[in-house]
């Protein structure tokens, strides 16, 4: 399975693929652009590619854009025993940004990847300049059964075995908001992800480790983000409710834009509505 073939296009010649040696992580980086660097993070289950609509429009902008996959996602490795709590997550981001030699960023965040910038405009503003965030993960619930079931061996296995490409479709039906804006390279390309033989296996780290005490702590601690940040949501997102956004942003006073017609992934859903708000903010 090819995937989209737009994509792999972009990856050989429009933008600089390698690969960054961190510890036991090996990590991919897509980037393309010059000028103020800007790190993209992705969410549970994705990769650079959740950012294919907006790259070329942050290097247009003259930004440098910098995207990369979490471990285990994309073409990145998965290091025994990794867990996928905020922190070590947020860690390992700045672990990448010593790597490239870059003391501060302006960093676009999607969901998870969101949670992990709102951690680190938490407690390592000193790396950061400016903050787009995309329903960022950003509040623990009192109670996440899931959590505790995928803690269970059993459990976990089951979901391996019921995993598989056929979920890809109705999955992005669901985070797209409005499913005419789905391509078939898009579907293409996630169901070339789930082949993997670890996505399911980091699909369940990710679920299980992420809202950990660390997550808990920093969200206690929104009120005290001095970065500017700006918030961005899909007026139809059902994984992060819009409600989540305007508390967000009562809770640091940044802006929010709502975007109608987009779901949970707004940058693909609404690429162009999205890329002029996140350039005019990054430039501002």
């Amino acid at each position: 399975m090819t995937g989209d073939l737009c994509w792999n296009k972009f990856l050989g010649t429009k933008a600089q693929v390698r690969f960054v040696a961190i510890g036991e992580h090996r990590l991919r980086v897509v980037e393309i652009g010059e000028g103020q660097p800007v790190l993209l993070a992705h969410g549970l289950g994705d990769s650079a590619y959740t950012w294919h609509r907006n790259l070329r429009a942050l290097a247009e902008a003259g930004f440098r854009a910098i995207a990369y996959d979490h471990p285990g996602c994309g073409e990145s490795t998965l290091p025994p025993g990794f867990r996928f709590g905020v922190d070590g997550l947020a860690r390992l981001a700045v672990d990448l940004l010593d790597a490239l030699y870059i003391e501060r960023v302006h960093m676009v965040g999607s969901s998870m990847g969101g949670g992990i910038g709102l951690h680190l405009a938490v407690h390592r503003p000193d790396r950061l300049r400016r903050l787009v965030l995309v329903a960022p993960t950003c509040y623990h619930a009192l109670f996440r059964p899931f959590v505790y079931l995928l803690r269970c061996s059993a459990f976990g296995a089951l979901c391996r075995c019921l995993g598989g490409p056929w979920l890809a479709e109705p999955v992005l039906r669901s985070v797209y908001g409005d499913p005419t804006l789905l391509t078939p390279e898009v579907v293409a390309q996630y169901r070339k992800a789930t082949r993997r033989p670890e996505y399911t296996k980091v699909l369940i780290g990710m679920m299980r480790d992420y809202w950990n005490h660390a997550f808990a702590e920093t969200a206690y601690r929104y009120r005290r983000i001095a970065v500017p940040l700006h918030l961005v949501w899909g007026a139809r997102d059902v994984v992060v409710h819009t409600r989540c956004g305007l508390r967000l942003a009562a809770d640091t006073g940044a802006d929010l834009t709502v975007i109608a017609g987009a779901g949970h992934l707004v940058q693909q859903a609404r690429p162009d509505t999205f890329n002029e708000a996140m350039t005019c903010f990054l430039g501002s």
